[in-house]
């Protein structure tokens, strides 16, 4: 009876296998990327170290970040999308753990029920205006994998379920994703619901207003994130773009004590290209503005959560500071000496939003060995610094760029004494398309 069952399974699976293998395919489409980059990062941590210490953190590395894409059009409207990922820090890698990675694999249905509606089901990116609220999910940044500091990966993707209602000229995107799956409990999971409508009056303005709702039961004290907000672009000019967001956080906040999620951000940019000019130059400005908490003794959490972002106004920033309780000016500039080259500087001016009461900070992001930078601060300073970056790239053929960044913080006096030294980075990077 065994062997009979076992032949009947063999039978079944063999013509599961030689049904699925004459699936439908009318293109097929391969593509991938490799980037190599040289990186040298030294005294991220801000650590002076005690008198005569010759304390020097320092990250010297080379990394290989690959990715493997496949896009296949089935029958009509539909779509499959598969990506394969390995970042690795050279020489991280062992022949028993590749740590060759699902980065994309997702299938879209287009005109799915009726003509406006496309859905899109399975892991895939996310990124709605300039990332201020979702970009990435960051799911990285809880662990490095291969020494690879988490802020330089380009793991972005969200596992969900997306539908987009095209209406020209509205769009209207409901999106659902699942940021933690807990399987040994159940309602101690982590999800990402959220509706954003856009809207273009014309080819030079577009608005956007979004919702997006985080829940998670992880812990004892649900945590429930709502943020709303709208966001303008605009082209008031030949040559020139400008942007303006505000987003309101309200819910259920996890903070000790503060039960009450009451935080806001704004974030206002413009940019403007000389594209008649020799050598085509550029210039712009950013201003973010992210809420802080002042008062620890009220029941409202009034510092900005950081949700999903995928921004911020310069690469050191993005590093070592948390996105939360900050204001930022930035300025930058650059221009293309040649048809294959282009240089540009950036300076960044960083301050906390709300005074710290002394302690700690912690950022989002982890060095190469999985350490999340965490900086000893000063009570009742603003101050935490500026950064100035300078970056060049030169494209050596059409399907390969060379880079090199250069860039430099000073910490500012809401840093204790002993954590204000100066951090630089320096990568040199090769980028191959496909």
């Amino acid at each position: 009876m065994s062997k009979r069952l076992i032949a009947i399974l063999t039978f079944v699976l063999a013509v599961g296998l030689t049904a699925a293998a004459y699936a439908e395919v009318q293109n097929v489409k391969v593509s991938g990327d490799l980037l190599i980059s040289g990186v040298s990062r030294q005294q991220f941590d801000l650590d002076k170290g005690v008198k005569g210490d010759t304390v020097n953190d320092s990250e010297d590395m080379f990394l290989s970040q690959t990715r493997l894409r496949v896009d296949a059009d089935l029958t009509d409207n539909v779509m499959t999308t598969i990506r394969l990922i390995n970042e690795r820090n050279w020489d991280e890698e062992s022949t028993t753990n590749t740590d060759i990675d699902l980065d994309l694999a997702f299938v879209t249905l287009k005109e799915f029920l009726f003509s406006p509606l496309s859905v899109t089901v399975g892991r895939q990116e996310l990124r709605y205006g300039n990332g201020l609220i979702i970009g990435a999910a960051n799911t990285y940044a809880v662990a490095t994998v291969n020494g690879v500091p988490t802020d330089l990966s380009i793991r972005k993707a969200f596992d969900g379920i997306k539908a987009v209602l095209n209406y020209d000229p509205l769009v209207v995107d409901l999106v659902y994703a699942k940021i933690n799956e807990s399987n040994n409990k159940r309602n101690e999971d982590t999800d990402l619901y959220g509706v954003n409508a856009a809207y273009a009056f014309n080819n030079k303005l577009k608005a956007e207003a979004y919702l997006w709702n985080k829940n998670n039961s992880l812990t004892d004290d649900s945590q429930n994130i709502k943020t709303i907000g709208a966001l303008v672009s605009a082209m008031p000019a030949e040559d020139l773009v400008a942007t303006l967001e505000y987003a309101y956080q309200f819910g259920q906040s996890t903070t000790a004590g503060e039960d009450k999620q009451r935080a806001f951000a704004l974030q206002a940019y413009v940019n403007y290209v000389f594209s008649k000019a020799k050598y085509t130059p550029m210039i712009g400005a950013k201003y973010t503005y992210l809420s802080g908490d002042k008062n620890n003794d009220d029941t409202k959490d009034t510092a900005w959560y950081a949700m999903y972002y995928d921004q911020y106004s310069s690469p050191i920033a993005f590093a070592i500071l948390p996105f939360t309780d900050v204001q930022a000016i930035s300025l930058n500039a650059g221009m293309k000496p040649t048809e294959d080259t282009a240089i540009s500087a950036t300076w960044a001016n960083y301050r906390l939003a709300e005074s710290l009461p002394g302690g700690v900070m912690q950022s989002n992001k982890r060095d190469g060995g999985g350490t999340l930078y965490t900086y000893a601060m000063q009570t009742n300073k603003k101050d935490l610094g500026n950064e100035f970056d300078l970056m060049g790239t030169y494209d050596y053929t059409e399907d390969v760029q060379l880079g090199l960044m250069f860039g430099y913080f000073k910490p500012g006096k809401a840093f204790a004494a002993n954590n204000r030294r100066q951090a630089t980075e320096l990568i040199g990077s090769m980028k191959v398309s496909f």
